[in-house]
């Protein structure tokens, strides 16, 4: 795919002016894009013509945007046009793009590691809570996210708003019937992807998204990767076997000694560290859904509060979201 995305060197479909790039993959960039007429900013994700599944992911952003749920990077439009270079006006590429809301704060994935520290305990529920109610709502509609990571969790405005994005792998997960549908198309990132999917096998895209949920609390709350891949490894290193420790069960104790001492170097709940085990679990059948997640012991001083209590509490994450963006702004 041609550089398109650059310091305003392009315009898109005659409406928009495409800016600095934000985010690529495999097939397509993610630019501001300023609307010509109204001067708006949104995001732009911009493919080749030739990519297969843009329609599928355009279908599923729209189902999600019906539903409402503040906590998706919002569906504007999506279209076809060419791309005018303003290097050579006489050159004009074909692409499908889909507009979207722009998401100011950048990506939680920076949030976290701009101080090598997992959020406070208390933020971390908070934070992990509205992640969770956004999958729910996909995992309701009888769809997989597949590709969750910190990397995909967004954060806009004032109030740091939650905004899961990146619906490319997306998967229904049963049929109109009830009747399940496994999946076969991995994720882009190892260390969120469950056994199944690493030893190649087709998987249940709702248990997937749990365990790389799982994967994705742990970070928030440590800053560091729970175990390097979700593979069974034998008679190596500690530091690499972490992921047979779970799977083995009777030499959990080992598993959590070792990160306190050498990796997150303090101390986590048990409530913590049941429902981070249940999550990643090596047995799909054995990793609980969404509702029970947000039923567990861990959360439920989250979800019994009453609204007034709640947003007392997303002050002070967004207290703590503040401070590390002002940090991120200084590494920049």
């Amino acid at each position: 795919m041609q550089s398109t995305c650059s310091n305003f060197n392009g315009k898109l479909d005659n409406h928009y002016i495409l800016g600095s790039e934000l985010v690529s993959g495999y097939s397509y960039k993610v630019c501001k894009a300023k609307d010509c007429l109204t001067g708006k900013l949104y995001a732009a994700k911009v493919f080749n013509s030739c990519h297969s599944d843009i329609e599928k992911e355009i279908k599923f952003n729209k189902l999600v945007a019906q539903t409402q749920n503040s906590y998706f990077q919002r569906y504007i439009s999506s279209s076809e046009g060419s791309i005018e270079y303003s290097e050579d006006k006489d050159e004009e590429d074909l692409f499908k793009y889909i507009i979207f809301e722009l998401c100011s704060k950048g990506d939680l994935y920076d949030y976290i590691k701009c101080t090598e520290s997992g959020l406070e305990e208390k933020n971390c529920k908070i934070l992990f809570y509205k992640i969770l109610k956004g999958i729910q709502t996909l995992h309701q509609m009888r769809l997989s996210h597949n590709n969750i990571k910190a990397q995909n969790i967004l954060l806009d405005g004032e109030n740091f708003d939650i905004k899961i994005s990146n619906l490319e792998n997306s998967s229904y997960t049963r049929n109109e019937n009830g009747k399940k549908i496994l999946q076969a198309k991995k994720g882009d990132s190892d260390a969120y992807m469950p056994p199944e999917i690493i030893l190649g096998l087709n998987y249940d895209g709702e248990k997937a998204d749990i365990f790389s949920l799982g994967v994705l609390l742990f970070f928030i709350m440590n800053c560091k990767a729970p175990f390097p891949i979700a593979k069974v490894i034998k008679n190596k290193s500690v530091s690499l076997r972490l992921y047979s420790l779970i799977k083995e069960k009777k030499n959990i104790n080992l598993y959590w000694n070792y990160l306190e001492k050498y990796t997150i170097k303090k101390k986590l709940s048990n409530e913590f560290k049941n429902l981070f085990i249940r999550m990643v679990s090596y047995n799909p059948n054995e990793r609980p859904t969404i509702e029970q997640v947000l039923n567990d012991d861990w959360l439920k001083d989250i979800t019994n509060l009453k609204e007034e209590e709640f947003k007392i509490y997303e002050h002070v994450l967004n207290s703590e979201l503040k401070e590390r963006e002002e940090i991120i702004k200084l590494l920049k």
